[in-house]
């Protein structure tokens, strides 16, 4: 597509959805350099060599729950088996990194009751709450996502090695991010929101005033997903 052609096209795009001129620019420019073909090819032989899957907007596994959301991704990255398209209901559960015993179990029974009833369950992998979901999912034998705010082939936080190489064996972790890219603070807002974007409703358990979580929450208001908070009444 040449670039009067792409000019147009963004005109017939809702307001909402077009593109700056400047990014078509940037687009055109990058399209053309040899360096950035040099550096597509060496993300995809890396996840050829890392077993990490490169899922477009065009593949059938991409995310049926992200076609009417401007915001997400034009790809991602992959490792295990993305299956969300299967499911017709799906769960996220978050929460406080650092958690009562009491929110530890309402996050347990929570996920053991979501899988009991054939729903994925959605998390990010992080200390207290979402670890105890994805765990409490695996054991009912259940299929759970771990959104990561890094590359795929990254365990963050290291401690949760076992977790993350027994959720990509039976679910799958999933990143808009390529190998290699490490955690930074501005990466786990991002996250939440895909974390939002493929829940079809959202427990919140223990999380404070200030808690990350909470921009989980404000995406899923966004969307237009149904949320929970455990420690209070339906919000």
């Amino acid at each position: 597509m040449d670039e009067e052609d792409l000019y147009r096209l963004n005109e017939t795009l809702p307001a909402g959805q077009r593109l700056a001129g400047t990014k078509i620019g940037a687009f055109l420019s990058g399209r053309n350099s040899t360096e950035k073909r040099y550096e597509a090819k060496a993300v995809l032989e890396s996840c050829r060599k890392l077993g990490i899957s490169v899922i477009t907007k065009e593949d059938i596994h991409y995310p049926g729950r992200f076609s009417s959301l401007p915001d997400m991704p034009c790809l991602l990255y992959v490792k295990g088996r993305l299956a969300i398209n299967d499911y017709s209901v799906s769960a996220g559960i978050v929460g406080a990194r650092r958690c009562t015993p009491e929110d530890k179990g309402k996050a347990i029974l929570t996920a053991e009751q979501e899988v009991k009833k054939g729903n994925a369950i959605v998390s990010g992998m992080a200390k207290g709450i979402d670890s105890y979901a994805h765990t409490a999912a695996l054991k009912s034998g259940g299929y759970t996502i771990a959104v990561l705010g890094n590359g795929p082939d990254i365990c963050y936080p290291k401690e949760h090695q076992t977790l993350y190489e027994a959720i990509a064996q039976t679910g799958c972790v999933v990143s808009e991010y390529p190998p290699g890219v490490t955690p930074r603070s501005y990466m786990f807002p991002r996250r939440n929101r895909l974390i939002a974007a493929l829940s079809d409703k959202l427990y919140i358990v223990g999380a404070g005033r200030n808690s990350g979580t909470n921009t989980t929450a404000a995406f899923c208001r966004k969307y237009e997903r149904i949320r929970f908070k455990l420690t209070q009444k339906t919000f």
